[in-house]
């Protein structure tokens, strides 16, 4: 039989509290493998179109991975610095202008080799989607960086009760 010291209660704080705080970070991390998976679709995609635009996904779903690895960092690193996160999806965002701007004056095809005029509508809409989505992103940046999350809050308060 092992011998194994009893899990202490202040030991279950520490364990709660960690968790909450690398919770704070959750939606970064949700949003990140959405917008991942999107462009691991769009660079297989662009793969029967090969041009110079299809290494824009495979940069893009580069960038999603570090960010992942900023987030995964949060458990251990308590920090509300996100530079990486912050600055990834500054890039996504300019993706998403410029591909919307190319779906606009009509040649979608350029930034997105696998559609046509006929998609162009669908893709300037996906692209505004992006564009808010990563405005989203960047607000809940902001108010993390400058301790205003309504999510610090509650943290607060859970530690203020003793983490019970």
């Amino acid at each position: 039989m092992k011998n194994s010291k009893p899990v202490t209660n202040e030991a279950k704080q520490k364990v709660a509290q960690n968790s909450m705080r690398f919770n704070r970070f959750l939606v970064f991390r949700y949003i990140t493998a959405l917008f991942f998976f999107l462009n691991l679709y769009w660079s297989i995609l662009s793969i029967a179109y090969w041009t110079i635009a299809g290494l824009i996904p495979i940069i893009l779903m580069i960038m999603d991975a570090v960010i992942l690895v900023e987030q995964t960092q949060k458990y251990w690193q308590q920090s509300n610095r996100l530079r990486v996160t912050k600055i990834g999806f500054w890039i996504q965002s300019a993706v998403n202008l410029v591909g919307m701007l190319f779906a606009l004056i009509g040649q979608p095809q350029i930034i997105v080799p696998f559609m046509n005029q006929t998609g162009r509508w669908l893709l300037v809409g996906l692209f505004t989607l992006g564009l808010l989505i990563c405005g989203y992103v960047q607000r809940k940046i902001w108010l993390i960086e400058h301790d205003q999350d309504k999510y610090l809050t509650y943290l607060k308060a859970f530690e203020g009760m003793g983490g019970k």
